[in-house]
C-alpha cells in the first residue's frame, strides 16, 4: 500500500488503520471493524462519512440498526416507549385555619418516604403573610435550614417556592413550610409541599 497520510498518521491512503504504527495515538480518527470479524489490519476498513456543518464543524453521517445489523426503517422501527416519570408524585396540601392576628403561625411539615426530588412549594393567604421553608438537616435531628422565606401582598396573595435546580433531599427528613399571619384579623393559610419521591 501507499506511504501513511502525511507521513505521520497511522492511516494508509486507503484509510486502514493500523495501531503499531500511531506515534500521535490522540490524532487517530474513529476507524471500525468488520461486524463478527476478527480485529485486524484486514477487517479495520469501516470508515466513517460526514459533510461540513454550520460554524465549522462537521456533520458525521450516522445510520442506526439493530442487534442483526439490519438497518431501522419502516420495516423494521426502531422500538420507542414512554411511561410516567419514576418514582411517586407528592402533592402534600395543608390548611391551618382561622391563626391568630399579628404573628400567630403555624407549620406544615412533610416527613419524606424515600428521596424527594424536585422540591417546589405553593402558598397562599388572603392575608398579608411570611412564608418560610426549611429543611431539616439531617433524619430526625430536629434541627432546620432556612432556604428562602417569602411574603404575600395585598396585590399578590400567593406565593412560590420554584428552586432551579433543586437538591435531592435524604429518606425521613422533615420538609417545612412556617406559615406566618402578619395581618391584623385572623385568617386562613395554605400551602401545598410537591416533587417526586424516588
Amino acid at each position: 500500500m501507499s506511504d501513511f497520510v502525511d507521513g505521520k498518521q497511522p492511516v494508509r491512503n486507503d484509510g486502514i488503520y493500523d495501531g503499531s504504527l500511531n506515534d500521535e495515538p490522540s490524532s487517530a480518527a474513529i476507524v471500525a471493524s468488520e461486524r463478527n470479524a476478527a480485529i485486524g489490519v484486514e477487517t479495520l476498513n469501516k470508515r466513517p462519512t460526514a459533510k461540513s456543518g454550520d460554524e465549522d464543524k462537521i456533520a458525521l453521517d450516522v445510520a442506526l440498526s439493530d442487534g442483526d445489523g439490519n438497518s431501522i426503517n419502516l420495516d423494521n422501527p426502531l422500538y420507542v416507549t414512554v411511561s410516567d416519570s419514576p418514582g411517586n408524585e407528592i402533592q402534600d396540601y395543608k390548611v391551618d385555619s382561622d391563626i391568630a392576628k399579628d404573628g400567630g403561625s403555624a407549620n406544615h411539615d412533610y416527613i419524606t418516604n424515600s428521596e424527594f426530588r424536585g422540591l417546589n412549594v405553593d402558598c397562599s393567604s388572603s392575608a398579608l403573610a411570611k412564608f418560610e421553608l426549611q429543611i431539616e438537616t439531617a433524619p430526625a435531628s430536629a434541627t432546620f435550614g432556612t432556604v428562602m422565606a417569602k411574603f404575600n401582598s395585598v396585590s399578590n396573595p400567593n406565593v412560590v417556592f420554584a428552586l432551579k435546580t433543586p437538591a435531592a433531599i435524604a429518606t425521613g427528613v422533615t420538609i417545612r413550610v412556617i406559615k406566618t399571619n402578619l395581618d391584623n384579623q385572623n385568617t386562613d393559610l395554605y400551602s401545598v409541599i410537591n416533587g417526586v419521591e424516588v
